[in-house]
């Protein structure tokens, strides 16, 4: 996009595409293609800055009526030499003939559809950044405008991917859910619209399986993003947060040094993040070690330069040298910092009782084992109340026993306000929403049991028994086993294909009501160990337990804090 364009280069973006850049570019790749300044177009500055008419425009922008109006305010009074207008999904045909009416000066050089409207986190995983989707499962007659432009948002998304994954798909939705069928159905036209651009799609496509789209419910498994997690980036979102693969160090670090108070963990942009994205606590800690002591290494063999050759070496290393510097301190503070955390609140404890909540049977063990729990001060009212949430979700039924649980959580200093996220949490995914026996459910269950994590060094494996429901979804899926009275095909006027009679070779999972780092980890445990097969994991956002129960507050009259 960037690298066709001669000449210094600024970059206009929006407040969307400035993320989506960020997440796959640093600022010094950004600089080596000539690119010496990023403005936001929709920034009230920008129509009030000077004229740059040596440098050249590069306009990445989502194809929204805002940026419509933006652009052709700029193109009236234009402040670069050329624009070289690239979208990122597709453009109506309707909008470019006023655009082109306000290119007075003839500046515009190109026009492009550039389809990268997700935010790409891992090379299997996206998200679109919809914090909150939780509304769209009422229903539709109670919409606001809000909830329609995010249900907009969340077609075009997925029409963006199936376009730059080349891929005309069968869409399969879950049955219990109305809102992944309207998606279906309102994708499934969007295709058939844009049929001109399936077309050299189709023709690559024959001879292969034909690939699905799978819209996953979030309301058919609300245990996975509720659990504490135990690998590096799971952690990191789940105990520090993480957004666009920034770490807000000073919420959790008041002393943190200047450098280290937001940090970019990025697994395209990071080695050592990206060797260690699923790697356990216990091995992380052991990986961590030798990267220092490989640092330690480095720093004495700088230090004795002795030679105009070991001197001009240094020279030339000096940058990579500094970047390893910066790294080590990085992933050292935060992996400190994770375990500090887990000393302190006693998370160790707590996991081990989440698990067996979540795959395992017995109800007056855990409630003893959770009552004991709550006596404990490190365990921290949000930590009792999930476990509490997981207890409700397990033993929905056991009424009293939830109420003296919730009495509990009083005690610990816990507002009626997130204790009233259990009957909230129940009605937005409890047994009578979810299309399948997320507990009940021998068979699965069993699986959980079965796939137990044998290598977490230092962690027994009780706190890593639990594997995703996705992940035993997109099994069946994979291996044609996957029914269709839960999972069905779009079918219709304007269906795109035929239902797939053979397994598929490719599938991206899109979770509607946000997924989760465990459940990316179980995808692409799957795209190791399922041979040929290609899995793309997606979500309206990636979810960790606070986010989550927000987005589930939002179902009740007052928000959860």
């Amino acid at each position: 996009m960037v690298d066709r364009i001669s000449g210094m280069k600024v970059l206009l973006l929006d407040e969307e595409t400035i993320g989506i850049i960020s997440m796959v570019f640093s600022q010094s790749d950004i600089l080596q293609h000539e690119v010496f300044l990023v403005e936001r177009i929709d920034a009230d500055s920008f129509a009030s800055q000077d004229k740059m008419r040596h440098m050249n425009a590069v306009c990445f922008l989502r194809p929204t009526n805002k940026n419509f109006l933006k652009l052709s305010q700029e193109l009236k009074n234009p402040k670069y030499n050329e624009y070289h207008l690239f979208f990122t999904n597709v453009v109506p045909h309707m909008r470019l003939e006023p655009l082109a009416c306000c290119d007075e000066y003839e500046v515009v050089k190109q026009v492009q559809e550039f389809f990268a409207d997700v935010y790409a986190v891992n090379h299997d995983l996206f998200s679109l950044n919809l914090q909150s989707t939780v509304r769209l499962t009422e229903d539709p007659g109670r919409w606001t405008s809000y909830e329609e432009s995010i249900f907009e948002r969340i077609i075009e998304g997925l029409l963006a991917t199936c376009l730059t994954m080349r891929m005309l798909p069968a869409i399969r939705y879950t049955d219990s859910c109305d809102l992944t069928r309207q998606i279906a159905h309102r994708l499934q036209t969007r295709i058939h619209e844009e049929q001109s651009l399936f077309e050299t799609i189709v023709k690559a496509q024959k001879g292969e399986a034909t690939p699905v789209l799978l819209l996953f419910d979030r309301r058919n498994d609300p245990v996975t993003p509720l659990l504490q997690q135990w690998t590096y980036q799971a952690m990191v979102h789940e105990l520090l947060g993480m957004h666009n693969n920034i770490v807000d160090l000073k919420k959790v670090q008041k002393d943190a040094r200047p450098e280290l108070e937001r940090i970019v963990m990025s697994p395209l942009q990071d080695e050592f993040f990206l060797t260690n994205l699923y790697s356990n606590f216990g091995d992380l800690g052991q990986n961590t070690r030798n990267l220092v002591e490989k640092y330690q290494k480095e720093t004495k063999n700088t230090a004795r330069i002795e030679s105009i050759e070991e001197m001009q070496r240094f020279v030339d290393e000096y940058p990579e040298f500094r970047r390893m510097s910066g790294n080590v301190s990085k992933h050292v503070n935060v992996v400190s910092e994770l375990s500090r955390i887990i000393d302190a609140y006693g998370l160790l404890e707590a996991s081990q009782l989440e698990q067996e909540l979540a795959c395992s049977e017995n109800q007056k063990e855990h409630y003893k084992s959770l009552v004991d729990l709550l006596k404990m001060a490190k365990i921290t009212p949000m930590e009792g109340l999930r476990l509490v949430l997981l207890f409700a979700l397990r033993y929905e039924h056991e009424y009293n026993s939830i109420a003296q649980l919730k009495d509990q959580l009083r005690q610990k200093g816990v507002g009626d306000d997130q204790i009233g996220l259990v009957d909230q949490l129940l009605r937005y995914a409890g047994s009578q929403v979810r299309n399948s026996d997320l507990f009940q459910n021998k068979s699965f269950l069993q699986l959980a049991k079965n796939v137990v994590t044998s290598s977490f060094k230092g962690v027994e494996n009780v706190y890593t028994q639990h594997k995703s429901h996705v992940a035993s979804v997109v099994t069946s899926l994979m291996k044609g086993q996957l029914k269709e009275t839960s999972y069905p095909y779009m079918q219709g006027k304007g269906s795109s294909v035929a239902p797939a009679r053979e397994p598929p070779r490719r599938c991206v999972v899109f979770v509607v009501g946000g997924c989760t780092y465990e459940e990316a980890r179980d995808v692409a445990e799957l795209n190791r160990t399922l041979d040929g097969c290609s899995i793309v994991l997606g979500g309206t956002t990636i979810h960790n337990s606070m986010t989550f129960l927000t987005d589930v507050a939002q179902l009740g009259a007052r928000g959860f804090e």
